[in-house]
């Protein structure tokens, strides 16, 4: 039967699978937190407002009021609106405690109540007062209750027919109205009740599926963020969202005076790859790239692409620093690291070659729809070159960054080798980190 109404009610107002038809909740717990504490922080100074008119509200009305009352029943009314006005200001104060958001909609729906049941208490003890004071008092209480305080469906209902009940309980015990007014009474209360909680409906479920449709906007923007990022370096995708939009023209590229790029490759990986199934080779290549990945992460370089088996990596962009060629070498000896015990399916170990070189490069971003972000330039031409003619096992430097690192690395004896377009280029092959024993010796951490 539940269900049968649920799905009525869902039908008539649209779909919105993620929230409870009739009570309004979503139905992940998660997202009801979320919603509960977002509404709060939009509604906590309307919720205030509410209560600074009803004290107006309780004060005016006794204003007017005593213009019409004398002798003790001036006396009472002034007692009971007394009362009202200083419960009133004391849930007005509780509005600014820290526990209030987690209680508010418990406090705010007993301070009407409240409110409601003093204005029935007036209507018994004041002989005097008009017979439609009664409920047209309890119709205002009844709009702070569904619209003015915020309170939730749920809430409003129980408190708005509570206040209702109340009203008729008082009256027949100890009112003296005819029974015919107070059939007036309920029909009018009934009926104004109905619209506000329409109304308070509507307000809430709009105000649920509004919140669903933005937090699942943030999600999809978040993921996109991050897939861009994954892209693209963090400053870089602040600089690319800055960006006016209307400018096509614009371009980000930088030229960067003093970067190390990093070539890694995999010795023998095509012709090994043949005789694998692609989804292995694809495992292999995913479980070796993510520990560089890794390993860049952890050093500050910036990974550029992986073409094939090749593996880019730079550092000192997009931002610059001082020892971009260190982070480059320990990249490069954390290479040999990361593949050691690495096998291919035939058992053959995985072998890498290495090229660093050191200097200035250009960095921008290129393309429209799918966005890369490059480095070119002489240095990574080298660094590409002296990869590729470089030993299985070893990693071979430029003389520039020979000449950053030779008092913190250890390398062999200078060699020249021919590049293409180039000619004869000294180059180096890095050993190992220099470290400084007990007695001054010097060890060497051979990197194959």
């Amino acid at each position: 039967m539940s269900s049968t109404f649920e799905n009525a009610v869902s039908r008539m107002l649209g779909e919105a699978p993620e929230l409870r038809p009739v009570t309004l909740r979503f139905r992940d717990r998660g997202t009801e937190s979320a919603f509960q504490r977002d509404y709060f922080a939009d509604n906590v100074g309307l919720i205030r407002l509410a209560h600074v008119f009803g004290i107006v509200g309780w004060v005016v009305l006794g204003v007017l009021a005593q213009t019409l009352l004398s002798g003790p029943d001036a006396a009472r009314d002034a007692l009971i609106r007394v009362i009202a006005i200083s419960l009133t200001v004391l849930s007005l104060a509780c509005t600014y405690r820290p526990w209030f958001e987690a209680r508010w909609q418990g406090f705010v729906s007993v301070i009407v109540f409240a409110s409601g049941s003093l204005w029935c208490v007036q209507q018994i003890v004041v002989e005097d007062h008009r017979a439609d004071w009664g409920y047209a008092g309890l119709m205002l209480i009844l709009a702070f209750c569904f619209i003015l305080t915020r309170l939730q469906v749920v809430h409003a209902t129980v408190v708005g027919f509570a206040l209702i009940s109340a009203y008729n309980l008082s009256t027949l015990l100890w009112g003296n109205v005819p029974t015919i007014d107070l059939v007036f009474a309920d029909y009018f209360l009934v009926v104004f009740a109905l619209v506000g909680l329409a109304a308070a409906y509507g307000l809430e479920r709009s105000g649920r599926v509004l919140f669903l449709r933005e937090w699942q906007l943030e999600l999809e923007r978040r993921r996109a963020d991050d897939l861009l990022r994954n892209t693209l370096p963090d400053s870089i995708v602040g600089r690319l969202k800055d960006r006016d939009p209307a400018a096509d023209h614009e371009y980000l590229a930088d030229a960067h005076p003093a970067v190390t790029v990093l070539f890694a490759d995999i010795v023998g990986f095509t012709q090994r790859s043949s005789g694998i199934p692609p989804q292995q080779i694809v495992s292999i290549l995913d479980t070796i790239f993510s520990d560089f990945d890794a390993l860049a992460d952890r050093l500050g370089l910036e990974k550029i692409k992986t073409v094939g088996d090749a593996y880019m990596a730079v550092a000192g962009v997009p931002d610059a620093r001082e020892d971009h060629a260190e982070v480059a070498a320990e990249m490069g000896l954390g290479i040999f690291e990361a593949i050691r015990g690495r096998a291919w399916p035939d058992g053959e170990p995985v072998v890498v070659r290495v090229g660093i070189a050191s200097g200035p490069a250009v960095a921008a971003v290129i393309g429209r729809r799918k966005f890369a972000y490059d480095v070119w330039g002489d240095t990574v031409n080298l660094a590409s070159r002296l990869e590729a003619i470089g030993e299985p096992g070893r990693i071979q430097v430029s003389d520039a960054t020979y000449e950053l690192l030779r008092d913190r690395f250890d390398f062999d004896d200078p060699r020249v080798i021919d590049l293409k377009g180039r000619g004869p280029t000294p180059a180096r092959f890095l050993v190992s980190r220099r470290s400084v024993l007990e007695g001054g010796a010097s060890a060497r951490a051979v990197a194959r």
